[in-house]
């Protein structure tokens, strides 16, 4: 799937995306394309099982280091062996255990379902627009594929058979969580046009 075309969003809702994470930075400009700005900071992350309260958390982190109209993203990993752990705690549990564990951890209890999830915040110091993408997939081991980062190579979209490591950049931009989300949020933007908005969040 071709990049997003810059021109849809409207100069005054342009935007620089805050992530210390190579991998999600290296995604996103592949979708939205290689005009997309970056603040290279790796904002902290409260503890919550909400995605969106999450976010909103690192925007305003953000937006007091940054000082300017930015985007924020939150990726969850629902295990349904765990009822919907770690979602958005998966960057520890990946710290813990690695991808490789946090499967064997379903595995072992017998339920190989999983939903992937990823939400992106656009915020100009005064408003918000969330887009949320969910994409349900299966665990399995072991890990195959090279591509990817994170629990890439344990997790099987839903209707395939390859592992997200295991398929190639444009596939996974196409049918991925982080992909969907950010056709949402750039839909949503341009939506806006010129007019003010108060809150198109979810």
């Amino acid at each position: 799937m071709g990049e997003l075309n810059e021109l849809a969003i409207e100069r005054s809702h342009r935007f620089v995306l805050v992530t210390g994470n190579q991998g999600k930075l290296a995604e996103a400009r592949r979708i939205v394309g290689p005009w997309l700005e970056a603040e290279e900071i790796d904002l902290p992350e409260i503890q919550s099982l909400d995605l969106v309260e999450v976010l909103r958390a690192k925007a305003q982190e953000g937006w007091r280091r940054v000082g300017k109209t930015l985007v924020v993203e939150e990726t969850g990993l629902d295990l349904t062996a765990l009822g919907g752990f770690p979602g958005p705690l998966v960057k520890w549990m990946l710290e813990a255990v690695g991808a490789e564990g946090i499967a064997r951890t379903a595995l072992a209890l017998g339920e190989d379902r999983v939903v992937v999830r990823c939400a992106l915040l656009w915020f100009d110091g005064h408003r918000e627009v969330v887009a949320e993408a969910a994409v349900p997939g299966r665990l399995v081991l072991p890990p195959r594929g090279a591509g990817g980062f994170g629990w890439d190579p344990v997790v099987v979209p839903e209707g395939l058979e390859q592992t997200y490591a295991e398929l190639g950049a444009e596939a996974k931009d196409a049918i991925g969580h982080r992909g969907k989300a950010w056709r949402a949020l750039v839909g949503k933007l341009s939506a806006l046009g010129g007019g003010s908005v108060a809150d198109l969040g979810g």
